[in-house]
């Protein structure tokens, strides 16, 4: 007798947002202009008005509202309160600034056809020119440095087997979220590495993710409400301290791979150094073209990003060893 075809996986979607209700307005806009409709749709808001409720009380009906009180920088926290609401197959996170391609659900779900994936993620168009061209083999990998890669704007053209995801657009089947023990809090201040742990986690436990270029979401990367700027130095600091709290989490202290991303990281340390020091001797920049009197006379600014990224470092085990003890203490320690 053959075998009756399987039904389509129902989708929970989840939208984290904070003060943002103008991003948050078109984020649902583009849902609900898809041909095809999820099965449920919850936005989790941690802002501290109502403008938000306000928002999806006047023109979203059936969207389901979760309110929380956990302040900023509480993106994991935020994305378990979903995963606790959500009743779908599979629940997919998108921010409040990424707006889902017309047939983002179709292909989405078409990816799941494949019962040993367990996590699937897409591009974000951030609208640069030949990013989709940019580290096409590179797309989401755990180096053996222990750094990760990104380039999730790149497209292959093909699905790509990858270790992690990009937090904007990621998917995960309920069922196997719930076999790891959910999400894990405290990845503090920008939030980054919260998503890889749940992506290195799984990978650890013997399960697929895959990088479909055709589930795209638009990232139009809206002002930050939780403080700083991208890339600035509290995002550099929060950068290396969440790393090395991620790696320490993920695969204990005896891992190689804290040792190797603490020699890259003094590494290019080593090359802001070398970059104030060509400036200032001999009048050039890392291009080899001459600097400006003005920007040579400033270059040791450039070595406060140094201070700031060593701080993150040391920080970094400091929030690994506390990190460890409330994984343990809450059941959902690795290894």
């Amino acid at each position: 007798m053959p075998t009756p075809p399987t039904s389509p996986v129902t989708v929970s979607v989840v939208i984290i947002t904070y003060a943002r209700p103008q991003y948050l307005s078109e984020c649902l806009r583009h849902l609900r202009e898809m041909p095809e409709q999820p099965h449920q749709i919850i936005v989790v808001d941690g802002s501290p008005d109502d403008r938000s409720r306000d928002l999806l009380s006047s023109g979203f009906a059936g969207v389901e509202y979760i309110r929380h009180s956990l302040g900023k920088g509480t993106m994991p926290e935020s994305r378990q309160l979903g995963l606790a609401a959500a009743t779908g197959d599979v629940v997919a996170f998108i921010d409040d600034d990424a707006y889902a391609d017309r047939d983002w659900l179709a292909h989405l779900t078409r990816a799941y056809e494949d019962p040993t994936v367990a996590g699937v993620g897409g591009r974000a168009d951030n609208g640069r020119p030949h990013e989709g061209n940019e580290g096409i083999g590179s797309i989401g990998r755990l180096l053996p440095n222990g750094d990760l890669t990104g380039f999730f704007a790149a497209d292959p053209q093909r699905l790509v087997l990858v270790h992690h995801l990009l937090g904007a657009n990621q998917s995960y089947r309920r069922e196997v979220l719930a076999a790891i023990g959910g999400i894990r809090g405290n990845y503090p201040g920008t939030c980054l590495r919260e998503e890889s742990d749940i992506c290195l986690r799984l990978i650890a436990a013997g399960h697929k993710l895959v990088f479909d270029p055709r589930v795209l979401v638009r990232h139009v990367a809206a002002p930050y409400q939780i403080g700083g700027q991208r890339f600035d130095r509290r995002y550099l600091y929060y950068s290396r301290r969440n790393h090395v709290m991620l790696l320490a989490r993920v695969y204990g202290w005896r891992t190689r791979l804290l040792p190797r991303y603490f020699v890259t990281a003094l590494r290019a340390q080593g090359d802001y150094f070398a970059l104030v020091s060509r400036l200032l001797v001999k009048g050039t920049g890392s291009d080899g073209a001459p600097a400006s009197v003005s920007r040579r006379m400033t270059s040791p600014i450039i070595l406060t990003r140094s201070a700031v990224e060593v701080a993150g470092l040391v920080a970094g085990i400091w929030a690994g060893i506390d990190g460890r003890r409330r994984d343990r203490r809450a059941g959902v320690a690795t290894p």
